[in-house]
């Protein structure tokens, strides 16, 4: 055994033979961690700025909270677009590892950052001047848009460096290396936590500048990031051996990563508009400050439960791509099922936990409020119904991403929050009066439903189909030899 392969073991990450040959669950396990570390990680950097921003005195922390939650909605907006062009890049990078072309694979590297490098920076410019407009448009607060306008202004002239980490990070995924971007993502997680103290309130020579030091420490900490990312492609301390001709743009790849890209995007899209949709009819209820105080805490105590399904999804995007690449449907299916099972158990297990101690969870956030609390406890109760069904949709849709069938993954996503949530608390919550508890039941059995069709399609098994170029006779033939010879194979 190499030097090269005993690190990798030691350090938990599989090797692309094991991907395709090896042991499901540990593999699943060993690309799925980093990725729930990074989505940990990346829930740290959220905040970060949040709770330095909070101690500045009053009442410009009060502004700038507020300034940040109404930013992020639509910084989340314009990334959708560049967001769906990563999923592509999965589809695309892991499907021409598993069919070992892995020149192709660098090739669809090169292109996924070209996009990202002028989308970022057209999105990025777009950005910084609607952003006031937008934001005046977005809020009645006339004093949080200038905190807000500061704060978006400087992250969008940083959109370049954080798409491009960006870029790094679903390329390396999509190769099998979860644990690279884990590392960077980290690195750059340190370098915030100590400029935004800085940069926010001042040290020595360095004057305090408020909300625009924390987004000046987010683009800064990110820009090193992407340095290292930088420096570990072309410097070839990575699987992907990233070359400047790479990045030259050939069209008929780009149309390829459109066509897959466009209804990832759009899912997004429509999941951002659905959630703000959600949350305009819950205020329009009864009590309205105590049912969106009980769907902020619940949705939050939910969200944790996404680091575990999230970071499984994604794993399983990264071996259904490579085994749909290897010609092994029969894996890409063991593989989805496995995880998908994994999923399952462990929604049970959480919806158990939500219903038996539902009360008490509730009453660690908030105090002395039992109203809030009650109607709280009534949705965890509710939303661990669905919750083992939503564990299914997961495992589906990261089979969906893998293979490049984004539009039935966007088809299952506009079914469950148009077709079946929305139009369900307008039923229940509002025609039928049953207030919050009708939009509980509406999210509950939206879970639930579409948990159920995507089943239903998963057996169809549309998914396996590859969405590369397949290869001719001769070319199947001449790698063959080639692989025979030990001749024209890149290394790993």
């Amino acid at each position: 055994m190499s030097i090269r392969s005993t690190l990798r073991e030691k350090m938990g990450r599989p090797s692309k033979e094991e991907i395709l040959d090896g042991d499901m669950i540990p593999v699943l396990f060993k690309l799925a961690w980093p990725m729930m570390v990074a989505s940990l990680l990346q829930t740290t950097y959220n905040l970060i700025d949040t709770i330095w921003l909070g101690r500045l005195p009053p009442p410009e922390n009060t502004l700038a909270v507020g300034a940040i939650s109404v930013a992020w909605p639509f910084v989340f907006l314009l990334l959708s677009v560049e967001m769906g062009l990563g999923i592509a890049g999965i589809s695309l990078i892991s499907q021409h590892t598993g069919a070992k072309k892995y020149e192709e694979a660098y090739h669809d590297t090169g292109q996924l950052f070209f996009m990202f490098l002028v989308l970022s920076t057209i999105l990025g410019a777009v950005g910084f001047f609607i952003a006031e407009d937008f934001l005046t448009f977005l809020t009645q607060d006339a004093d949080i848009v200038p905190f807000a306008t500061d704060y978006l202004q400087i992250i969008f002239l940083g959109f370049p460096v954080l798409l491009t980490f960006a870029a790094f990070s679903f390329s390396l995924r999509a190769w099998g290396d979860t644990l690279t971007p884990m590392w960077v993502m980290g690195i750059s997680v340190v370098i915030n936590i100590v400029l935004d103290p800085l940069l926010i309130f001042g040290f020595g020579p360095i004057e305090g500048m408020g909300i625009r030091g924390a987004a000046i420490a987010t683009v800064s900490a990110r820009t090193v990031g992407m340095i290292i990312a930088v420096y570990l492609l072309y410097a070839r301390k990575v699987d992907i051996k990233l070359k400047l001709w790479h990045l030259k743009p050939d069209f008929s790849k780009i149309k390829k990563f459109v066509s897959i890209g466009i209804p990832a995007t759009l899912a997004r899209i429509e999941e951002s508009f659905g959630f703000i949709v959600l949350t305009g009819l819950l205020a329009m209820m009864p009590m309205q400050e105590e049912v969106l105080a009980s769907y902020g805490i619940g949705g939050r105590i939910i969200n944790i439960t996404f680091v575990f399904l999230g970071g499984l999804s994604m794993a399983v995007s990264t071996m259904v791509g490579q085994a749909l690449g290897a010609d092994k449907k029969t894996r890409a299916e063991k593989t989805t099922n496995r995880a998908t099972l994994a999923m399952m158990l462990f929604m049970c297990l959480v919806s158990i936990i939500l219903v038996v101690f539902r009360y008490p969870i509730m009453r660690f956030f908030i105090v002395d409020e039992p109203l809030v609390v009650e109607i709280g406890a009534r949705f965890l109760a509710i939303l661990a119904i669905g919750g083992p069904f939503f564990a299914v949709y997961e495992g589906v849709s990261g089979a969906l991403n893998g293979s490049g069938h984004t539009g039935q993954h966007f088809a299952l996503s506009l079914l469950r929050l148009w077709g079946l949530r929305i139009p369900m608390i307008l039923i229940l919550g509002f025609a039928f009066a049953l207030d919050s508890t009708g939009a509980w039941l509406a999210i509950g059995f939206s879970n639930v439903i579409t948990g159920i069709a995507s089943y239903l399609l998963y057996k169809k098994g549309w998914w396996k189909e590859k969405v590369i170029d397949k290869e001719t006779k001769l070319e199947d033939i001449a790698r063959k030899l080639k692989k025979k010879m030990g001749l024209g194979q890149e290394s790993s």
